[in-house]
């Protein structure tokens, strides 16, 4: 009975469904496709054989297309695993020795020790147990070199294995229970499995059939657990014969039969062979030697078919050495006939060198004439490309012309906004200087009393110039920066709220604010404060007292990703004949103030509105208010969709009032 305890590996459905479909969506020519056909075949070689060797198959064709000498050595030994799970030793011998030629040339001595392993798996089905040894040996070898504990278990099975076959129960039972000590350490099931597989098929050749039977017990319910119908068939058939040598004939039925099930399932004719063996075994102890004789006739059948199969290989072996010489000879004869055919051009080559000798005389002067006449249009071309150069030049002066008048124009008119919209504050800070003393002198308490909040509305409205100014240079040199993210509107509309209801309640007029809680902006928090600031700090100026001022954030009716933020005041209003002047920089009052306050200005606050709108991929717009009044709104982009639900009714909006 001939056990191959390391020939491939128990299929693990999880693992060759996720092979499979790596392999579906990888390219047909990429070398990742050979590594996992080399996989599948592996995976594959105790559960599905025609399978695996079909993937081997076209693993090496495909490596030998594109040149892949590791993925063709890997799909190589894989293949002659499969050849001689399924009886084909010579073939199998083949494969494995191609591809250890090619890990060593590669160095690889890992895949070296594995392409010993089936060399020796060959010798040992033909019965070479001397060669088989030298060759596990040879594995072991390299595996204890590179401390790989795995491996050396590995070959440590195969080892004691052949010496079971050897009838050397005692090195047999030394080599296995070093490989099974290896994978207790490595935690391995389906290693410990093989290994008590082994050890209970040597104890059972030492006639000690009861630590056999524990031992196959043992290997039973790991390979059940692992799912492997490939070691289940060999664990069924020894327990079978184990049985059979205790005279437990019907027990000894049942684990045959299960063998022989496991076998037909998994498809190797080496197990089928072994249960067939068995079954007839088992039934001679039964008396029934009719059946006894029909199991044994199987198992002839069976032992002919594979020498056939291993015949009819040959032959086809053979054959294709024989097409390849022959491929061989007609490649040197046609080569033969194309270096005749080659002297019959070279002679004529001569006579047309000749003829060409004969013709090039007249031909030079033509080609002097051309030279000639190339020299006269290469000046002109030259002399169009000086004339185009000067072009060139004269447009590149014009265009840092333009751009020395835009810059000259922006600096005038930096100076023409610091000279105006300074001015303001400044004297507004020097005549409440002048106040204080003439309150002094007059010993006139209520206006001291108010003397802080006219301060305190002069430095607010100079902070708030120097911001627009200073951001309105920054746009200017285009190093605005641009940093959105995601911040609730209701939020920014209430900072906005308390930052100006102090002025609003000190000039009588009411400022509300509403938005969704659940709204929010994509948009950088800094440019929308300085939006709202500029907007209400425009409305205050010109909203009259008992006046009303209204912060409201709502979704865009036109775009449902956008969000309108808008200022409605109660002030005289933009007449239609100077809705156009909105945002020009020569604009200095866009609309008359009836507040009683100065309302003159640069229009520098709506400018940088608009420039900030749009770096959000919004817009700017005014227009008439509902109730009379003005009405300025900007859009900026919404975070989220969630913007449909209904609006807060009337009585939400915050007041100084209210609050």
């Amino acid at each position: 009975m001939v056990v191959l305890t390391a020939g491939g590996q128990s299929a693990n459905p999880e693992l060759i469904d996720k092979l499979q479909k790596q392999l579906a969506l990888t390219g047909p020519n990429d070398t990742l496709r050979v590594s996992l056909l080399g996989a599948l075949a592996w995976n594959l070689s105790h559960s599905d054989l025609p399978k695996a060797r079909h993937y081997a198959e076209q693993g090496i064709v495909l490596a030998r297309k594109l040149h892949y000498p590791a993925g063709e050595a890997l799909c190589s030994n894989n293949l002659g695993t499969c050849l001689a799970l399924a009886g084909s030793a010579d073939e199998a011998l083949s494969y494995h020795m191609a591809a250890l030629q090619i890990f060593q040339s590669l160095n690889d001595r890992k895949s070296m020790a594995h392409a010993y392993n089936g060399i020796a798996n060959c010798h040992n089905l033909h019965q070479n147990f001397t060669t088989a040894a030298t060759f596990y040996q040879k594995a072991l070898h390299l595996a204890e070199k590179r401390h790989d504990t795995a491996d050396q278990a590995l070959f440590l099975s195969n080892l004691a294995d052949l010496a079971s076959r050897q009838r050397q129960p005692a090195r047999a039972n030394a080599y296995i229970r070093r490989a099974l000590r290896f994978y207790t350490s490595l935690d391995n099931l389906p290693g410990q499995a093989n290994s008590l597989f082994t050890l209970g098929s040597v104890q059972a050749e030492q006639q000690l059939p009861d630590s056999a039977k524990n031992n196959l017990l043992d290997a039973l319910l790991l390979y059940r657990v692992l799912g492997d119908e490939y070691g289940l068939s060999g664990v069924y058939t020894t327990l079978s014969a184990v049985m059979a040598t205790q005279k437990n004939a019907l027990p000894s039925l049942e684990a045959a039969t299960l063998g022989m099930r496991y076998a037909k399932q998994v498809g190797s004719p080496e197990r089928l062979q072994n249960a067939y063996q068995q079954l007839a075994t088992t039934y001679a102890l039964l008396g029934n030697h009719k059946q006894a004789y029909t199991m044994q006739q199987r198992f002839q059948h069976l032992r002919d078919s594979l020498v056939t199969d291993v015949n009819t290989r040959a032959m086809a072996a053979l054959q294709s050495r024989y097409n390849t010489q022959d491929q061989e000879n007609r490649i040197r004869l046609l080569t033969h006939r194309q270096k005749v055919t080659q002297l019959h051009a070279d002679r004529d080559a001569d006579r047309v060198r000749l003829l060409a000798v004969a013709v090039g005389g007249l031909l030079l002067l033509i080609v002097m004439g051309g030279v000639l006449y190339g020299q006269l249009l290469r000046s002109r071309k030259e002399l169009a490309a000086q004339h185009q150069l000067v072009a060139d030049k004269n447009t590149a002066l014009e265009s840092a012309a333009h751009e020395l008048r835009q810059l000259a124009e922006s600096k005038a008119r930096l100076y023409a906004i610091i000279a105006h919209d300074l001015r303001g504050p400044v004297m507004a800070f020097t005549g409440v200087t002048e106040l204080i003393r003439f309150y002094q002198r007059t010993n006139d308490q209520e206006g001291l009393r108010h003397l802080p909040e006219l301060v305190r509305e002069s430095a607010q409205n100079l902070n708030g110039l120097l911001d627009n100014l200073l951001n309105w240079a920054v746009s200017e040199t285009g190093e605005l920066s641009c940093q959105p993210e995601r911040v609730p509107a209701r939020e920014l509309l209430s900072e906005c709220y308390e930052l100006f209801q102090t002025t609003a309640h000190s000039n009588q007029i009411s400022l509300q604010y509403d938005a969704p809680t659940h709204m929010a902006l994509y948009a950088d928090p800094n440019m929308v404060r300085t939006i709202l600031r500029n907007l209400v700090s425009n409305a205050l100026k010109f909203t009259p007292n008992d006046g009303t001022i209204r912060l409201q954030a709502t979704p865009d009716t036109t775009d449902p990703t956008q969000i309108c933020i808008s200022v409605t005041d109660t002030g005289p209003g933009m007449p239609v004949s100077k809705l156009k002047q909105v945002l020009q920089p020569e604009a200095q009052q866009l609309r008359a103030a009836d507040s009683g306050r100065p309302a003159q200005g640069t229009g520098l606050g709506l400018q940088l509105c608009r420039t900030f709108a749009e770096c959000h991929g919004g817009t700017l717009g005014m227009g008439a208010g509902p109730e009379g009044g003005a009405m300025v709104w900007v859009t900026l982009p919404a975070a989220g969709h969630s913007l449909v639900a209904p609006s807060v009714p009337d009585s939400a909006f915050r007041s100084p009032s209210a609050a």
